[in-house]
């Protein structure tokens, strides 16, 4: 059965717990990006928080620079390496590749180079996760917000040309529906390791009857004929998670 989590912080947990969610997603580039001291405090509210953290988005900050020789660097491998490290401690399983900022491509830049340095980050990334345990998931994102990898048959073909098993797609059913992204390929799977859900247009938690009713539907109804067992994480906006986990809840509950 597929697994609904969200993506939140560990101060939520309980809240999401309670609300019947089977898991949390928490943010790689901030867990990476802490001291020893404040690590092994957030490991230790982790390790006793009532849901597991299986996942991470946010792979990377802002600050690197893919789609230059940066990609394979020296800087890049030790952020890496601590990022994993920290990961399998948590328990996580899949790691987003989204990082819309540090993947984007220069003006003077085509994207045949820009797709170049993008595998070569991978093929350096996929076997310092698979060490780990982990997989890493490539996220398509709209195009106001990256210029490269805006469709999931791009995040397809990515990962074909990196060819290692712990690098897939990922199919974010916002930036989908935000970039007229078909759905029809979600049939045959296209390598789909990890989803992301939230409200087309608002980007807010799904609700009963809300614009995407419908379309939440469709997407659950291809994952599950492709066979798709794995997880399906809430990215979305939130006023009030208390109010917004048992009612998104229950609505992806009746779709799973």
């Amino acid at each position: 059965m597929i697994r609904l989590g969200v993506c939140t912080g560990i101060e939520n947990a309980e809240i999401v717990k309670n609300a019947g969610f089977d898991y949390i997603e928490l943010n790689c580039a901030n867990v990476a990006q802490m001291s020893e001291a404040d690590f092994d405090e957030y490991l230790a509210a982790v390790k006793q928080s009532p849901i597991p953290a299986e996942s991470m988005n946010c792979m990377l900050p802002g600050g690197f620079v893919l789609c230059s020789e940066q990609g394979t660097g020296a800087k890049i491998c030790a952020y890496l390496e601590k990022a994993f490290e920290r990961a399998e401690k948590l328990g996580i399983r899949v790691i987003v590749f989204g990082s819309g900022g540090a993947r984007k491509v220069p003006e003077d830049m085509t994207q045949e180079t820009a797709y170049d340095y993008l595998e070569a980050y991978l093929k350096l990334a996929a076997p310092m996760a698979e060490a780990h345990g982990i997989r890493i998931a490539i996220e398509p994102l709209r195009a106001a917000e990256c210029n490269i990898l805006n469709y999931v048959e791009e995040a397809q073909m990515l990962a074909d040309r990196v060819t290692h098993p712990a690098v897939g797609a990922l199919a974010d059913l916002y930036h989908m529906a935000e970039g007229g992204d078909s759905m029809e390929g979600l049939d045959h799977g296209m390598g789909v390791i990890h989803t992301h859900i939230a409200c087309p247009g608002s980007r807010a938690w799904p609700k009963p009857g809300d614009e995407g009713a419908a379309v939440y539907r469709e997407f659950f109804t291809r994952l599950k004929n492709a066979g798709y067992e794995g997880r399906v994480s809430i990215e979305g906006y939130s006023a009030d998670v208390s109010a917004d986990a048992p009612v998104s809840f229950r609505v992806l509950n009746t779709l799973r």
